[in-house]
């Protein structure tokens, strides 16, 4: 009769168990698409700023993505189109990047500056990107890029890019 109980007790709660491990795997993956619609259908996060220093109007937009690459490729990729080298091996380096391989990547760098047709510069071009693993495959990329229009522009379609392929 013990005997019995026990393994009346032992079936159900593995039958419990696993239908946890079931639900928590389905609600997972409900979680998934339903960020991936959501990424469709209002696009990335962004946000633009606009600000008049002196006469010269300086631009600012951040923005952010999702990606299913992995994090240390993906890096890679942002690091060769841009140009960004490690802090160590240049002090002066205007493009640098912070690392902890696999988890998290942050670079950034200034890229000039453009003038506007009367010669008055349109203030520093600025990128800085950070890559942060959130799940197997699964990165978050946030930038912030300042300057001309032109300048956000062309990085901000370098970038998601290089995000998307």
């Amino acid at each position: 009769m013990r005997y019995s109980k026990f393994s009346l007790l032992l079936v159900a709660s593995t039958i419990l168990i696993t239908g946890c491990a079931e639900l928590s795997a389905i609600n997972t993956k409900v979680g998934e698409i339903a960020g991936e619609i959501n990424q469709r259908v209002y696009g990335a996060n962004s946000s633009n700023t606009t600000v008049n220093h002196n006469g010269v109007t300086i631009h600012n937009k951040d923005g952010s993505l999702t990606s299913r690459q992995n994090i240390d490729q993906l890096f890679i990729k942002v690091r060769r189109e841009f140009g960004f080298r490690p802090i160590e091996s240049d002090s002066r380096a205007g493009k640098v990047y912070h690392t902890v391989p696999g988890t998290l990547y942050h670079v950034s760098g200034f890229f000039g500056h453009d003038e506007d047709s009367r010669g008055i510069s349109l203030g520093d071009n600025y990128l800085e990107v950070i890559l942060e693993k959130t799940g197997s495959n699964t990165v978050s990329v946030s930038w912030e890029i300042s300057g001309s229009e032109a300048w956000i522009r062309r990085a901000e379609s370098r970038l998601t890019k290089v995000i998307k392929n």
